[in-house]
């Protein structure tokens, strides 16, 4: 073997040794929340006057790096739900892939190599160090999705959400839709029985692409609208597979008594992807009648909001 094949070799071992560090490592962190070892953000003061609504929550998928952080086409997307919904109280700050709110580049052993990998991904996108960051959030989605740990997990994640509600001037009773892309979906669906006891409200996940589990906290969702591509078919069929509560067989699991309760829709959304130019956040692709992908996916969300 070259000098340059045995560095390549190495390389590669060394990336995927990271891996799975970064796998096994986890669920640590929820439990160090849990046990008190890390102490998640002060709560910030409340607005003094309750808002009008509605109200709404975006969780990322699973590329996410912080709360503060969202790619064009997702901010792009955003914006176009805002316009069509007058009023609406957006909370798009949340970092859905820790417990306690912590972006990737916060108070982490890691955050050297967080902030060098995002810095790279942005100079060059789709490279393959982006597997890192994806695998930590893949990580998350799994502990969420965990009878052992996603109790922890989920509650850390739905207290962040429920202080941010607040801070928009929730005050209680209010509906809240929880608008997920990918992997935020499993975590909507593990913080609404958290949320829904801290703010006693009705919880509603409406979610593009979205991968789900099968977490009995979807006993606690009023509604899941889930919209598909009808070329996005690989990554939200993996918790299908991955998970026997999702299959017809496991009769009285809560994700079959809630499929049969009436209260799951599914519906097709043109020839859209998972990821890459023809997602449910292109600006560049346009569906048959000349509507871009980003519009109709903005439209069929803000239809449900404003219901």
């Amino acid at each position: 073997m070259s000098w340059v094949g045995e560095r390549l070799w190495l390389l590669w071992c060394f990336f995927w040794l990271l891996s799975l560090v970064v796998a096994l490592s986890s669920p640590f962190e929820a439990l160090r929340w849990w046990a008190g070892w890390k102490k998640p953000p002060p709560l910030e003061a409340e607005p003094e006057s309750p808002g009008e609504g509605p109200f709404g929550v975006y969780l990322t998928g699973v590329a996410g790096f912080s709360g503060d952080f969202l790619s064009r086409r997702e901010r792009g997307f955003l914006e176009r739900l805002a316009a069509r919904v007058p009023g609406l109280q957006m909370v798009d700050d949340v970092f859905p892939y820790s417990a306690t709110n912590n972006p990737l580049d916060g108070d982490r052993l890691l955050r050297a190599l967080w902030v060098w990998l995002q810095k790279w991904r942005l100079r060059v996108p789709n490279n393959v160090f982006d597997l890192l960051i994806i695998m930590h959030n893949i990580g998350q989605t799994l502990v969420s999705s965990d009878r052992r740990y996603g109790p922890a997990y989920n509650s850390g994640v739905a207290r962040a959400v429920a202080q941010r509600l607040r801070q928009k001037g929730h005050r209680g009773g209010q509906t809240v839709s929880l608008i997920t892309y990918s992997g935020g979906a499993q975590i909507a669906v593990g913080i609404a029985p958290y949320l829904k006891r801290m703010l006693a409200c009705p919880v509603v996940v409406i979610s593009l692409g979205g991968v789900y589990t099968d977490d009995p906290g979807i006993r606690a969702v009023d509604h899941v609208y889930d919209f598909k591509g009808t070329r996005d078919f690989i990554l939200p069929t993996l918790g299908w597979l991955l998970y026997p509560g999702r299959w017809r067989l496991a009769f009285f699991s809560p994700w079959n008594r809630a499929r049969r309760s009436g209260k799951m829709t599914w519906t097709a959304c043109g020839p859209l992807t998972h990821i890459g130019a023809g997602d449910y956040f292109s600006a560049k692709r346009q569906l048959p009648d000349g509507t871009l992908y980003a519009e109709q996916s903005a439209a069929l969300v803000a239809s449900l909001l404003r219901e």
